[in-house]
């Protein structure tokens, strides 16, 4: 069994300017990530997590090398696959700007039709990303004890790969939430996905590591999987 944790980078310098940071380099944690980053790595300090992988940009890799602090035998991975999206000549300009254009519209509700100036399309993005997801766990699927992956990345990034992962079109991904500093949850039985959990801050966290009960049930299941372990 192999289960994947969506973690997003903490809170940024962009995120708290309301800027649109995309792959702009120096964009680090702000004071307040640094402390979110602490929070989830204390809540993650006893979770067996056995491979990290980021993407490359600054905002990701300082949230990952706080929680690689409590598994100082596994080194951090980048990959390119995971970065964020390139919303090319987008990048770098105020939310409340942005939100102004016509082409908003579309981007929060048919996404799949958008590309952005001089950037990548919600179409490849979304292929990108979840193919590189696809490939953890085939790359896993022969082992015969649990993996526990955490993945750092992006909000829209995490967004689309779950909604892949159930089974939604692209242009509802944008009715996912997805805050900074927070842990989504994929496992992966046999050849069945499913989605633990979304968007759970690091106080949500304890027990719902714990629990390796299949997911697999019928009639909606009694709950069990989600409890919390005390």
């Amino acid at each position: 069994m192999t289960e994947i944790l969506l973690i997003r980078h903490a809170r940024s310098s962009a995120n708290a300017s309301g800027v649109l940071a995309g792959r702009a380099k120096g964009v680090h944690l702000d004071d307040q990530g640094k402390e979110q980053s602490k929070r989830l790595a204390a809540a993650l300090t006893n979770v067996p997590i056995t491979r990290l992988i980021s993407s490359p940009l600054d905002r990701c890799m300082e949230t990952a090398r706080v929680i690689a602090i409590a598994h100082p035998k596994l080194s951090i991975e980048k990959n390119s696959d995971l970065i964020e999206m390139d919303y090319g000549s987008w990048s770098g300009q105020k939310l409340s700007v942005l939100a102004k254009r016509k082409e908003w519209k579309s981007i929060q509700g048919t996404p799949s039709l958008v590309r952005f100036p001089q950037g990548e399309s919600f179409l490849e993005m979304n292929a990108r990303v979840n193919q590189a997801i696809t490939d953890i766990f085939v790359e896993h699927s022969r082992s015969k004890s649990r993996n526990v992956v955490a993945v750092f990345t992006h909000g829209d990034v995490i967004k689309a790969i779950i909604a892949h992962s159930l089974g939604l079109h692209l242009d509802a991904f944008q009715r996912i939430v997805v805050d900074p500093a927070s842990v989504s949850i994929l496992r992966q039985e046999g050849d069945s996905r499913f989605v633990i959990s979304q968007n759970v801050r690091a106080d949500g966290l304890e027990g719902l590591l714990g629990v390796r009960k299949s997911a697999t049930t019928v009639g909606g299941g009694d709950g069990s999987s989600h409890k919390r372990v005390r």
